[in-house]
């Protein structure tokens, strides 16, 4: 059964308009399941800089609507979203019927990877392999062009391109 504040989270969701087009698609969120919630929030708001929304942190979710959803009996979980101009991120760690990892790698068909653009990524580059909490590539010039770019990957496997153009 869903909390009060899930219910009233969907809720204002449903009334949310974010300025666009409405015949037009937008793209909303983009959900990754974790292993950890709160270590994955810490990331993506203090290394990636999305910002939480407080109103839709840490919800409980689960019943038949969500079983059904999803294809997946009994599920039970807690989920945050955080936003990066105006799309969210929807963290999702399962407290039952989760499944196992996958096995990551950009090459990997169906293997995400969101890409933060940012004025300059010498800094945030410096102070991540300095820090030696995650794995970082080096930064690369893409192609015959001026745009840099460097990955860097979250506690759950996934990568995150941060790129200068």
């Amino acid at each position: 059964m869903a909390s009060l504040k899930t219910v009233l989270w969907y809720s204002s969701v449903l009334r949310a308009n974010n300025g666009t087009d409405e015949t037009m698609p937008s793209l909303y969120h983009m959900g990754i399941t974790v292993e950890n919630l709160e270590e994955s929030v810490a990331f993506y708001r203090d290394v990636v800089g999305l910002k939480e929304i407080p109103e839709s942190s840490n919800l409980e979710i689960s019943g038949v609507w969500f079983d059904q959803l999803t294809e997946n009996d009994g599920a039970k979980l807690r989920v945050s979203h955080l936003d990066l101009a105006g799309v969210q991120l929807q963290l999702v760690e399962y407290a039952a019927a989760g499944g196992e990892r996958l096995p990551l790698k950009h090459k990997m068909i169906g293997n995400p990877h969101l890409c933060v653009d940012m004025e300059s990524i010498t800094e945030r580059h410096a102070a991540l392999v300095e820090e030696g909490r995650y794995r970082v590539s080096p930064i690369v010039t893409i192609a015959d062009t001026s745009i840099r770019s460097f990955y860097v990957t979250d506690p759950n496997g996934v990568l995150v391109e941060f790129i200068e153009r």
